[in-house]
């Protein structure tokens, strides 16, 4: 009985041993895959950000002054949730951020922010407003030693443009269009919740039969509801365009804008 008893224990130890070793090998498996997913979140986070938003909020996440604010930045991290009074995470305020999007204006920042979120009618899912959030919290360290910081300063100096359509082209580039609308070969204008205006001009002919490239163009700006394009990059095209584009583009603006438009063909 004693020699059982004394061989029990000793399978018993021999099992507590193995049990310990593979538990330190799994947790150090587990670790390493949960850097592996924080990376590939990170990575992905960073593409869609550079594919939708850096058109307002800069290619660094610097902000755009008038257009979005600095993300990659001190204040935001450390500030911006007791500014608005919400008691959530971080993470939860970003990612309800972009899915919802910012419907409202303020004097700052006067474009709304579009819904991303396919709940809101967005094209993102939510595992990608996740990779977003991830992408966005991976600068807090780096932002919060870095000290205070400013806006970069809008792109191009409009007011010193003399031909008309590198005006258009700044504005275009000034108001954060490109956050939604991709134009190949102008820097920022990544964006893929609305549709592609590197070939607007062509397109423009053929949307309203009757309707001049130009006269569609304009009222696609001051009305956008009045046409919708059937498909984006993304997908179906959802109205996410600022429907007061009337009051808040000069006369000049907007011509200047049609006419760099009409170049796009």
């Amino acid at each position: 009985m004693t020699t059982r008893i004394f061989i029990g224990l000793l399978v018993f130890m021999s099992l507590l041993a193995l049990v310990a070793v593979v538990g330190s090998g799994e947790s150090e498996r587990m670790e390493t895959f949960e850097k592996a997913h924080l990376a590939r979140s990170i990575e992905d986070g960073a593409a869609l950000f550079e594919s939708n938003c850096v058109g307002c909020h800069g290619l660094q996440g610097k902000g755009i002054t008038g257009v979005g604010p600095a993300l990659n930045d001190l204040h935001f991290f450390v500030n911006r949730l007791d500014e608005i009074g919400y008691s959530g995470s971080l993470r939860s305020y970003i990612e309800g951020t972009v899915a919802a999007g910012r419907p409202v204006k303020s004097a700052d920042w006067p474009a709304p922010m579009p819904t991303w979120g396919q709940a809101y009618g967005g094209p993102l899912r939510g595992d990608q407003i996740e990779d977003l959030s991830t992408f966005v919290l991976n600068w807090q360290d780096s932002a919060i030693a870095a000290g205070p910081g400013e806006a970069q300063a809008t792109p191009v100096p409009v007011e010193a443009v003399a031909d008309p359509v590198e005006r258009g082209m700044a504005f275009i580039v000034s108001k954060g269009c490109g956050g939604c609308h991709m134009i190949e070969g102008l820097d920022g204008a990544a964006g893929q919740v609305g549709p592609e205006l590197t070939h607007v001009a062509t397109n423009a002919v053929t949307r309203v039969e009757g309707q001049p490239a130009q006269d569609y163009i304009r009222t696609s700006i001051l009305n956008p509801s009045a046409y919708l394009v059937q498909e984006c990059p993304t997908g179906p095209c959802a109205l996410v365009m600022p429907q007061n584009y009337s009051e808040q583009l000069a006369t000049q603006e907007l011509d200047d804008i049609v006419t760099y438009l009409l170049t796009l063909e």
